[in-house]
């Protein structure tokens, strides 16, 4: 199997970093050419003393407080993998047998394969351990988001379910080619790196069995207002993704058909509660777009970082 390297990025992360860590070292078991960097951007809880107990984990340490994209463009220079996974610090890898983790590499010795797309929430199948409004409401929010992005931009060849279109919404990729890398400045550092993929004619693959391996939350509680934050910078990531690509997505080329997507789909919630927790999300959502558009008009990257939710 191809050479896998993890790139973490770290700010105060105590409460997560061991088990994401312990995560990695039992997959470095079965693989013992994974390789592991995290970068500690200037963290002043028990993170750097957590992260020196693992002595397979490169750990650089970092002062600059510019974000994960910054940390992320850092510590992609000291790689020595082809293969790049980008692992948020309070996300766990979730690989439920060797031979899936083979598959999925193995899809990259299709010389045209660029990345792969987180094609289901991170809260999904997790068994879920938060039934508040909020915690469902992110999770069929945006459960239903990348179903609708499947259908519209997407189409099966070769076996594989790849992104067809280079205008569409993009997708968000973690997994990727070290050499298709250019360095993110944005709020949307995962945008950024599909579209990167694709405007250099390489394949962003799509994932139909959320039992292959992918990310999952290991952040439980959840709040309208952390939403409400998410969303609100989100509304400013997609706004810098889409000027520095030119990607034209409007209210009527794709948010009007996602919310009649939403609407047919909402059955998909499995009971009265969650579709209602979904229908106050689509209102967070529309709201944090609004604000963004007044409140961070001139929001920098680097503070637009800052804007995290509470864990």
């Amino acid at each position: 199997m191809k050479k896998v390297t993890f790139l973490i990025a770290a700010h105060n992360e105590e409460k997560h970093i061991a088990e994401v860590l312990d995560n990695l070292k039992n997959l470095k078991k079965s693989f013992p050419n994974i390789e592991v960097i995290v970068g500690n951007d200037g963290s002043t809880d028990k993170t750097s003393s957590i992260v020196d107990k693992y002595k397979f984990v490169k750990h650089v340490h970092l002062n600059e407080r510019k974000g994960k994209h910054a940390v992320i463009n850092k510590i992609i220079k000291l790689a020595k993998s082809e293969i790049i996974i980008v692992h948020d610090a309070d996300w766990i890898f979730k690989v439920n047998n060797p031979e899936d983790f083979e598959l999925m590499i193995s899809w990259f010795d299709d010389p045209i394969v660029g990345g792969v797309a987180e094609s289901f929430p991170i809260e999904y199948e997790t068994g879920i351990k938060n039934n508040s409004l909020a915690y469902l409401g992110n999770l069929y929010g945006n459960f239903l988001w990348i179903e609708f992005l499947k259908k519209r931009y997407t189409n099966v060849k070769n076996g594989l379910r790849i992104v067809d279109s280079k205008n569409g919404f993009p997708f968000l990729v973690n997994v990727f080619r070290k050499r298709l890398y250019k360095e993110n400045t944005t709020l949307g550092d995962d945008f950024e790196r599909s579209l990167e993929i694709l405007n250099n004619d390489y394949n962003v693959v799509v994932v139909d069995n959320p039992k292959l391996p992918r990310m999952h939350t290991l952040t439980y509680t959840m709040s309208f207002k952390d939403i409400l934050k998410q969303k609100t910078r989100t509304a400013k990531a997609r706004d810098q993704v889409f000027s520095k690509y030119n990607v034209h997505i409007n209210f009527f080329n794709f948010y009007i058909p996602l919310l009649f997507f939403y609407i047919l789909n909402i059955h998909k919630t499995r009971s009265f509660k969650a579709a209602f927790s979904l229908f106050l999300w689509i209102i967070i959502f529309i709201y944090g777009s609004v604000v963004s558009k007044f409140k961070n008009r001139n929001l920098s990257t680097e503070k637009g970082w800052l804007m995290r939710a509470q864990r």
